[in-house]
């Protein structure tokens, strides 16, 4: 089961003062909500551990993230493959952004594709409705860390 889903931020940060922090596992891992560990896998892309909390617990999810179509600083599209901790079942996310310069900073858009399996179908919806505001936190923390590196 897939579903898509969209939004745009506006940040007073650069693409180019944006990029280099979308390429540092460090400074990435201190923008990603929830992240509790990054590692590069050696090949170019990045083994990650998010820990989720749902109500009253919290899902550990073993992510694996890729990077493709890169064009900097404009455009890549992040590809996240996992599964959680405890529960069946596996998710696979799929986001293409954009990053357009103006005049304060940049315009980012994004959009994507989000697929659960398994036992994720039954939090479907919960996991959906978050997705949009990580993501929109993930920009705004990638703004601060670029801020502060510049």
């Amino acid at each position: 089961m897939s579903d898509d889903f969209s939004g745009s931020v506006e940040i007073a940060t650069s693409p180019e003062a944006t990029w280099p922090v979308i390429q540092d596992p460090a400074a990435l891992g201190r923008a990603l909500p929830d992240c509790e560990s990054i590692k590069p896998d050696g090949s170019g892309g990045l083994d990650v551990v998010v820990a989720v909390k749902q109500m009253f617990m919290t899902v550990r999810i073993d992510l694996h993230v890729t990077y493709h179509d890169l064009d900097a600083p404009h455009h890549l599209r992040l590809d996240l493959d996992g599964a959680p901790r405890g529960i069946g079942g596996t998710l696979h996310l799929s986001v293409p952004i954009e990053m357009t310069p103006t005049p304060g900073g940049s315009h980012v858009d994004y959009r994507g594709t989000l697929a659960l399996d398994g036992m994720l179908t039954s939090f479907r919806k919960q996991v959906l409705e978050g997705l949009r505001t990580q993501v929109d936190h993930l920009v705004r923390n990638i703004e601060r860390e670029a801020a502060a590196q510049g």
